[in-house]
């Protein structure tokens, strides 16, 4: 996926439905990572701006999550394809971005 707002939307509806997602929880918050870190270091355009404490609480809580959720034995074994947050989260993040 581009990084766009576009896409950035596309996947947080994607995470409020999982059934219905091409991308795991796990993929959307890796994703949401990437497109944030193309922004460390230039100013983005005001409808990226906005997007991008979105985007790192995306990544934060999916890190939290698994953090409270699983031992560290489970965590350095487990991939976490199947794992899922709140759904009620992401309906959330879809709120703040408009």
């Amino acid at each position: 996926m581009p990084f766009t707002r576009e896409a950035a939307i596309q996947m947080l509806k994607w995470g409020a439905v999982p059934e219905s997602s091409p991308y795991s929880h796990k993929a959307i918050a890796e994703w949401c990572d990437r497109f944030w870190c193309q922004y460390l270091e230039i100013d983005p355009e005001p409808e990226i701006e906005k997007l991008l404490p979105i985007l790192t609480d995306v990544e934060t809580q999916w890190d939290l999550y698994l953090a409270n959720t699983y031992s560290i034995d489970e965590l350095r074994a487990g991939d976490f394809e199947q794992v899922l947050i709140p759904t009620e989260w992401f309906n959330d993040w879809l709120r703040q971005a408009a």
